[in-house]
Order: C-alpha cells, then structure tokens, then sequence
C-alpha cells in the first residue's frame, strides 16, 4: 500500500501493524495478555457485535495478544540482536522469585556487574545475557538445568558474581573451573542479619541485638570480619557458629584476593544488588501469572519482550516498522501460523 491509501495491517487482520507494535511494546513493560488485548480492541474500535441483536460484545480474553508474541515477538527481537556484540569478561549470576527455572534475559542498562549479566527466575535460577542471544525458560533451578544453560554461553569468563544456589555453583565449578568465583556480599550480609534477627526473637539478649546491628559491616572488610568473627563466638549461639563455619572460608578467601576500592576496575562487581534491581520488574510481570504461563517456547518469546524492554529497545515505531517489513516480505502474512506452538495434550513443557 501506498502512504496515501491508508494503515498497513497484516492481510485478513482486524489491526494495523502500529496496534500490534503497541500492545507487544505494553505486554514488554508488564501487561498481562488480557489488559493489553482490551486496550488494542479499545483503541481500534474492535469489539464485535452480536450478529442477531446487533449488541456490542466487549471481550477482554487475552489471547488476541498472546498470539501475536508468539507471531511477531522473534520478528522485532532479531533486529536488536543484531546490533548488539557480545562481551564476554565477567558474568554475573542471580535468582529471582518468577515461577520457573533458569532463563536468560535481561537488558542492558548495565549495573556495575558487566556483561553477560543473568538472572533467574522462581523455583529456580536463572541466567540472562546482556542484550544477545535470545531468550530460554528452564523447569527447575537444578543442576541439569543450569548445566544446560551455561553451555549454551559462549567463552568463558574470567570472574562470576553470583549468589550460594546449589545448583548454580556446581554447574559453574563443572562448565568454567578456572573461573574466579565471588559469591555475593550482599546475598552474604542479609543472610546474617536474617539468621540474627531469628535468632534474637527466640532469645533475645543484648549481645545478639549488639550483633546485629554490626551485621550490616560484618563483610565489608578483614578487619570488620575478624571483630565481628570475635564477638559472634563470644555470644555462644550454635546457629551462629555453624553459619560462620560454613561461610567463613569464602568470605576469607574473597577478603584476600579482593583489590582495594581505589584500584578496583569498575566493571569488577562485588554484588549482584544492582542486578537484582533489573530483574525485580521482570518478577513482578511474571510472578501474579506463573501458573498460566506453561508453554515454554511461547514464554521464551514473552521473554525476548522484557529483554527488549529492559535493553530500552522497545520503541513502538521501530516496532511497527519491522512488522511492516517483514509482512511486505511475506505476502501481507506472518510466516507462521497463530497457535502452531502448542504442547501436547496433558504435556505443558513448562510443568
């Protein structure tokens, strides 16, 4: 069609390819599939009527949208990877409470941590790659899945921040095993003040309430550790010693190959708290509608949305440019077929 002629829609569609755009780019930043489809039908005046008594029949099923993630959402993600390299230094690893398994997104609106950063999801744990590679839903957290995951990763970094998941450590000792490895202070310091706060509510004493108010330090330094190591053994609580035996070493360790602030580069994150701030937007999208989402190949083309958002890549113009394209290509139609990515019955991929 020529400008003058009127809005481009994909062949035998009710919606212009910019309502497509714009319900992909508002499903990206966290729409559930029903809120997005009822403001498209909204927006284009889409309702149908009842063909007898000519009533409007308004709908707000969500399947309008979610049919076009699965049509259109590899469409726009490609261009995106294309433009974006792929740096391979260091790697930060974290978990993030969504309802499945390792997944990779998300964006690239780096926090200090450095590329590729990653990030997991509910039960489980899960990587993201900073802006390349296309998203991928896991079932669990466990060993096979995060095996699974970081062999699909290209390289191999030279230092990874991440947090204690069992099954994430094991995969990494397994995939990189010359890879530096710090696991997270932050993950490290909230873990105490969380075992000292229980603690101090089953019996309270001056010397616990003393010692939590010092866990916020506890790991910021050697020295800090040593006198806080002091006092903790002072105090006499068996929940406390056993934390410091088994955390002791790594914290020892990381303490003595860590550089001093004024010399340490600023891509070397200590922490994945800055990352945690990325993937909190993305829980909160897939948390509420973690029992709905049971295709995995259709949640991995959500996910390429998020990623998307997250990267600051989705621009709703942009968008309906590349569908206008790729449906200029192909006859007016989208390559695939609505609901081709269907699991067996009684068989979700995600369950």
């Amino acid at each position: 069609m020529e400008r003058r002629e009127g809005p481009k829609a994909p062949r035998h569609y009710q919606f212009v390819a910019r309502g497509i755009a714009e319900a992909l780019q508002a499903v990206g930043a966290g729409s559930s599939y029903m809120r997005a489809s009822r403001v498209t039908r909204d927006r284009a005046r889409r309702f149908r009527f009842d063909a007898e008594t000519g009533e409007l029949r308004e709908s707000d099923h969500g399947q309008l949208v979610a049919d076009w993630v699965e049509l259109f959402a590899p469409v726009i993600f490609e261009p995106s990877v294309r433009q974006r390299g792929r740096q391979r230094a260091r790697c930060c690893l974290t978990t993030c409470p969504s309802g499945f398994g390792p997944w990779m997104p998300p964006g690239d609106g780096s926090p200090p941590a450095g590329s590729p950063s990653t990030s997991s999801a509910a039960s489980a744990t899960a990587p993201a790659s900073r802006g390349s590679g296309s998203p991928q839903a896991f079932v669990s957290a466990h060993l096979a899945d995060w095996s699974a995951f970081l062999e699909a990763l290209p390289g191999e970094p030279r230092r990874i921040v991440c947090d204690a998941h069992g099954g994430m450590l094991q995969a990494i000792e397994a995939r990189w095993p010359h890879t530096e490895l710090h696991q997270c202070e932050w993950h490290l310091q909230h873990a105490l003040e969380r075992l000292l706060a229980k603690e101090a509510r089953n019996n309270p004493s001056a010397e616990l309430q003393e010692l939590g108010s010092r866990a916020k330090r506890a790991v910021a330094g050697p020295s800090l550790w040593k006198q806080f190591v002091r006092e903790a053994r002072a105090a006499e609580n068996e929940s406390l010693d056993r934390w410091i035996a088994v955390n002791a070493a790594t914290i020892e360790a990381q303490f003595a190959r860590r550089e001093p602030a004024s010399r340490r580069p600023p891509d070397m994150p200590l922490t994945t708290a800055a990352l945690e701030q990325v993937t909190r937007p993305i829980a909160a999208a897939l948390y509420p509608r973690r029992y709905a989402l049971k295709n995995r190949e259709r949640l991995n083309r959500l996910l390429m949305l998020l990623q998307l958002h997250i990267n600051g890549d989705d621009d709703v113009q942009a968008y309906a440019r590349t569908i206008r394209t790729h449906l200029e290509s192909n006859g007016g139609r989208p390559l695939g077929h609505r609901r081709a990515l269907a699991d067996p019955a009684s068989s979700p991929s995600l369950r």
